[in-house]
């Protein structure tokens, strides 16, 4: 699925923090019907999916006057990044899509900060070399880095809940799970989505020794055919192109884990 390079501004945080409150889906007032009235005219360009994201031990969730803090949130636990949920230390997913993008981003010593989503290596590099500073001036390429990330595009499974669209991404040592989580799926001789996976946040260490969380994926059976049907219409709605991940990135390092790649 091919993904309209576009450059995208690093963050900048409010002087006031103002807390997000997590999404209620299911406490609905009786008064209210389920529906989608005032929303007919926004399509899937105005959508983006979601991210599934690991609390660090220097995650924004954590810290109290962040505006991007979650409640409650503690390291290894899994929290949806738009709705601010938290998951607890582990999801059932059913994976639909997979798609790799090459993400840019600036050394955190020369500043950090997220620079655009590419659908290749080519359109990612090309534009580290037009890069420009605030005053015009090329910036200069040594800083950037494109990172190939695996997007693990699924449908999150909560008991009482409808499945819902999330995306997990996936790079630097996380390209090992999303390697073995895609060779799962071959072995298995299935579409993608007729089984479901547990996804947990685990403990480990780089190769400096500090500690941070990664992700651990395991099957965890067939879905039911309700399921099976409402994912195989998400397929064919991904496969078309129709999606856009939330590049709102709240952290660049995978938890100071940079053992494979620079510091960003």
């Amino acid at each position: 699925m091919a993904t309209a390079a576009k450059k995208v501004a690093p963050s900048t945080k409010t002087q006031v923090a103002v807390k997000e409150t997590p999404i209620d889906t299911t406490n609905r007032p009786s008064f209210i019907k389920e529906g989608h009235r005032g929303s007919e005219n926004v399509g899937s360009a105005d959508l983006v999916i979601p991210r599934l994201e690991v609390v660090q031990s220097l995650s924004p969730a954590r810290k109290k006057g962040d505006e991007a803090y979650i409640e409650g949130a503690e390291e290894g636990m899994l929290f949806n990044n738009v709705t601010r949920e938290l998951y607890g230390s582990d999801v059932t997913v059913v994976p639909v899509f997979f798609n790799k993008e090459w993400l840019i981003w600036k050394d955190r010593k020369k500043g950090g900060g997220f620079r655009g989503a590419f659908p290749n290596k080519t359109d990612a590099e090309l534009t580290i070399r037009s890069l420009r500073d605030k005053d015009g001036k090329p910036e200069p390429v040594e800083d950037f880095t494109a990172l190939d990330t695996a997007q693990h595009f699924c449908l999150i499974l909560q008991p009482g809940k409808r499945p819902q669209q999330i995306v997990i991404s996936m790079s630097k040592s996380k390209m090992k799970v999303s390697r073995k989580w895609n060779s799962l799926i071959a072995l298995s001789g299935d579409d993608s989505f007729a089984r479901k996976y547990v996804v947990e946040g685990i403990q480990d260490t780089n190769a400096n020794g500090e500690d941070y969380y990664n992700l651990k994926v395991s099957a965890a059976g067939f879905v039911d055919e309700v399921t099976y049907k409402l994912a195989e219409q998400q397929y064919e709605f991904l496969r078309a192109g129709n999606a856009k991940v939330d590049h709102n990135y709240e952290q660049t390092t995978e938890g100071g884990d940079t053992s494979d790649s620079k510091e960003f």
